[in-house]
């Protein structure tokens, strides 16, 4: 997870092994795609929105939701992820985080979100700067930090779109990560195969996929025995929409699953 090092109490103890732990702690990792003379799907579009639920099997954990905005200065663009629990025991966890995206290199130029895990609060903004390679960082007991020579990165929303716009490249590319254990990598393996795979937010329709195979480095903390392994299935055509992200645990799969497809003219 990006600054835990510099900043140790920024994020939730991985120590209470909950599902918005193993969630927050594998998806808000911070990437570079390395990817190279592949053209990009164009994946971003004004307006979009994707509402997956968050399972264990058959136990809705939460809803989690993406949405693309208007567009920013240059290349860049707006978006937003929201996720809250279901009512299940022990789980009560609220977020919402919006950035605005750099979409020519798929990288993150503003962060900001508020949410609670429980009785915790989660309130934090970032802002970078691609020219000084810096990062101006605040919560609540720190005011504008500045973090020197940083390389441009992803969080969750970033990354999201960066397997979208990569997918069935065939291509496999590594995505550097800044944690408190230093630089970790993702690596992923973008497959060319075709793969049928059903989706409840088409009636259990049949949708042709690509393969997306990736594994983040986790640590020997990892909560919920998470391997950082994950397999996404994302539709095969232009806007390449993820219908269904599984996110290997010491038993069975986290998984994330398309319920609702909002997208002007798009079918499936």
């Amino acid at each position: 997870m990006i600054f835990s090092k510099t900043f140790p109490n920024i994020f939730p103890s991985v120590k209470r092994r909950t599902v918005v732990i193993f969630l927050i702690s594998f998806l808000f990792i911070g990437p570079i795609g390395e990817a190279f003379g592949q053209k990009k799907n164009a994946v971003f579009q004004t307006g979009e929105r994707l509402t997956y639920k968050v399972k264990f099997g058959f136990v809705k954990l939460g809803t989690l939701i993406m949405e693309t905005g208007a567009p920013a200065a240059g290349n860049r663009v707006n978006a937003r992820m929201k996720f809250w629990t279901a009512q299940v025991p022990f789980l009560d966890s609220k977020d919402v985080v919006d950035d605005i995206i750099d979409t020519s290199a798929v990288c993150l130029m503003r962060f900001e979100e508020h949410g609670h895990d429980g009785s915790k609060k989660m309130e934090r903004t970032f802002t970078y700067d691609p020219v000084k390679r810096e990062i101006s960082y605040s919560d609540a007991t720190v005011q504008n930090r500045i973090i020197s020579d940083v390389r441009p990165f992803s969080d969750a929303v970033a990354l999201f779109f960066n397997l979208r716009a990569w997918n069935g490249s065939g291509g496999k590319y590594f995505f550097p990560l800044r944690g408190h254990e230093g630089e970790k990598i993702v690596n992923c393996y973008f497959s060319k195969n075709e793969k049928e795979q059903e989706c409840p937010a088409f009636e259990d329709k049949e949708i042709q996929t690509y393969v997306v195979e990736g594994r983040a480095e986790m640590g020997d903390s990892a909560p919920l025995g998470a391997s950082g392994k994950f397999t996404a299935f994302i539709t095969k055509d232009e806007a390449s929409i993820p219908i269904r992200i599984d996110m290997k645990i010491a038993i069975g799969s986290i998984s994330l699953i398309l319920d609702k497809v909002e997208r002007t003219g798009w079918q499936p």
